[in-house]
């Protein structure tokens, strides 16, 4: 199933096969609010050998994207020995932080701070990370300062996303930036977030500046959000239609 989604969507696998294991599964219960609950089940993704990314060689204008799950089991061996091995990087990187990030080795997390990507997590897991990282401000201080704390004490622009708030984001020596997000009606968030890492390291292989590309990230996920499954992901067309919308709504004309 997993072969033929990617060459349904045009995307060459070349990195390490592990035969002889299933992938795991995930199965997600969507509530009456499009709020989900997953039970989970691992498979080879999590028991890759340490020598499972050697040949992944990244170039210039490529994004490493690398999910917080990663952390939480025996594949992160080879994502430390990938990192080592790249620390010299001149491509962007995006750690998305996931829940599990606070149960990540902490010698891990320092190492991907090291590494300089831009870090992307949702209010719940922003507040994780800075716990790990003793950055905790004062209870309740939401997402915007949340995101400057962060940017401060990672040394790395972060975004918080903020489901139909948008983003916030931040870089390091500048303030926190709200990022407006697109207001919709909501059927199911499954997959909201990762399509809107995915659409975000998408407009970085364009070049394109870290505002524009949250903002075109936040448009993706509003849009995905009001379909069903977890693999909504709209065309950029149809981005490009919503950012139309949005002007047009904005500047007082209802039937957008």
């Amino acid at each position: 199933m997993i072969d033929a989604a990617l060459r349904r969507d045009g995307i060459r696998h070349i990195g390490m096969r592990c035969d002889g294991e299933d992938n795991g599964f995930c199965i997600a219960l969507t509530d009456a609010r499009a709020e989900r609950t997953f039970i989970s089940c691992r498979g080879a993704e999590a028991h890759a050998p340490a020598d499972a990314f050697d040949a992944i060689e990244p170039g210039a204008s490529d994004v490493l994207y690398v999910s917080g799950y990663t952390l939480a089991h025996r594949t992160a061996e080879a994502l430390r020995r990938f990192l080592r091995r790249t620390m010299g990087h001149r491509f962007a990187a995006v750690v998305d932080a996931s829940p599990v990030i606070d149960a990540a080795d902490m010698a891990m997390l320092r190492q991907l701070r090291d590494y300089a990507p831009v870090w992307t997590c949702n209010e719940r897991e922003a507040g994780l990370l800075m716990r790990r990282f003793g950055l905790d401000g004062p209870h309740g201080s939401g997402a915007e300062q949340a995101c400057r704390r962060l940017a401060e004490g990672l040394g790395s622009p972060v975004i918080v996303r903020a489901g139909g708030d948008g983003a916030w984001m931040c870089e390091p020596g500048a303030g926190p930036r709200h990022v407006a997000g697109f207001p919709v009606a909501a059927v199911d968030t499954n997959g909201a977030g990762d399509c809107h890492t995915g659409v975000l390291c998408a407009e970085l292989t364009r070049g394109t500046p870290l505002p524009e590309a949250v903002r075109t990230a936040n448009a993706a996920a509003a849009i995905a959000v009001t379909r069903r499954g977890p693999a909504t992901c709209p065309s950029r067309q149809e981005v490009r239609a919503l950012f139309g919308a949005d002007t047009r709504r904005r500047h007082g004309h209802p039937e957008a």
